[in-house]
């Protein structure tokens, strides 16, 4: 019996607790709540705390109110001087007006994809009336804050505010970045082989003038060793006569004997000489 009572006294308290459960919902300090009733916009909650609503009729979506971002695909553009680039981008958001975006996109998975077709429609047109090389100096910053001008202005309509857009990655296309390549190798090649004709004309400029040099040099040292030579020869000449004016029967001997110790050797040809021979004079005596 006891029992019974409890099991009945039981159940309103958990129908109760239900309803108190299905009526309380809490909004964080980082989210924006919108309260929903059959999918009508009842009210829009910005601030964090504790809120109550109609249980079963009434639902919560809660909506981030930090700074979002995401990237954007790499998409082909033709510049102002008909260029072409692979530009990826990406973008960072808010939602600064929950109810007209609940209204326009849902989610952001909806904000994603309009804010994609937004970029790609304004990054093109943006990036069509400038050249390659804005894109690749500071200028770059310029553009990236021109396109994200434009997609804020754009996006207002969904209850969006683009805070920032940047240009992550500009490549070339593959046919392009080959042909560039190809170009650079061949310009290096050229440049390679005038490198190599100057350092041959070098080379042979270098190779004539030291030619030149030794010639030079090797004539002026015969012309020194000449005069050197004759100098000696002189000197010797004139000590030599010098000499055999002093004593000329003495030098004729000396210079005899020379002639002896030169001429009868092992090694030189026999040959037959007469005794009176004027050779043998100093034999004879």
């Amino acid at each position: 019996m006891i029992s019974r009572s409890l099991i009945v006294f039981s159940i309103p308290l958990l129908v109760l607790g239900c309803i108190l459960m299905g009526s309380l919902f809490c909004v964080q300090q980082t989210q924006q709540t919108l309260v929903l009733e059959f999918g009508k916009l009842i009210r829009v909650i910005k601030e964090p705390g504790l809120y109550v609503k109609i249980p079963f009729l009434q639902n919560v979506r809660h909506y981030d109110n930090r700074i979002l971002d995401f990237d954007l695909s790499k998409i082909p553009a033709t510049l102002g001087d008909q260029k072409r680039l692979l530009v990826e981008t990406f973008a960072r958001y808010r939602i600064v007006n929950p109810a007209l975006f609940y209204r326009t996109v849902q989610n952001e998975e909806g904000a994603t994809q309009r804010l994609r077709i937004l970029n790609q429609s304004i990054a093109l047109g943006v990036l069509g009336q400038v050249k390659l090389t804005d894109v690749l100096s500071p200028k770059r910053s310029e553009i990236a804050h021109i396109i994200r001008d434009q997609m804020n202005r754009a996006a207002k309509a969904f209850g969006i505010e683009v805070v920032d857009v940047q240009l992550r990655g500009t490549d070339l296309p593959v046919e392009n970045s080959e042909a560039i390549f190809n170009r650079m190798i061949s310009e290096r090649k050229q440049e390679a082989q005038e490198f190599r004709s100057r350092g041959d004309e070098i080379s042979q400029e270098i190779k004539s003038t030291a030619d030149k040099e030794r010639t030079i040099i090797l004539a002026e040292a015969r012309k020194q060793s000449e005069i050197i030579r004759g100098e000696g020869d002189a000197y010797v000449t004139g000590k030599a006569a010098g000499i055999y004016g002093k004593d000329v029967e003495f030098f004729n001997f000396y210079r005899s004997l020379k002639a002896y110790k030169e001429a009868l050797t092992a090694e030189t040809t026999t040959f037959v000489l007469s005794p009176k021979d004027p050779f043998f004079k100093y034999f004879n005596r």
